[in-house]
Parts: C-alpha cells; sequence; structure tokens
C-alpha cells in the first residue's frame, strides 16, 4: 500500500521550494548551486541573442505597431 503524498505536493515539488533543487526555464535540474549559475547565465546568453534578431518570444519575430 502507498502513501499519499502530504497536501498532494510531489516531492520534486518540494525539493525546488526548499531550495534543495534548481530548476530554470528549459527543465534543466540539479542539485549544485554552480551548476544553476551556469544554467542561468547560458540561458540569459540565449535570451540576448535572440533579443539582438528581433524575437520576442521562442522564434517569434518583434512586429512594429
Amino acid at each position: 500500500m502507498t502513501t499519499p503524498e502530504q497536501g498532494g505536493r510531489r516531492p520534486s515539488e518540494e525539493a525546488l521550494e526548499s531550495g534543495q533543487v534548481f530548476q530554470d526555464a528549459q527543465g534543466r535540474q540539479t542539485t549544485d548551486p554552480g551548476t544553476a549559475i551556469e544554467h542561468a547565465d547560458s540561458e540569459a546568453d540565449s535570451n540576448e541573442e535572440r533579443l539582438e534578431r528581433g524575437e520576442v518570444g521562442p522564434g517569434i519575430p518583434q512586429q512594429d505597431a
């Protein structure tokens, strides 16, 4: 017999909320703060490149009003 999860939250959600696990917008997860920083820096660089190309979202060109 299995034990129901407390409050309906999954263990992975609790780990994220407690700071035991770091997750970026791409879904990459790590328990190492240094790796989390590398992921964030990589994501920031990607976002900067998209903005320089005029994209306002994933592959969406900016439209002038």
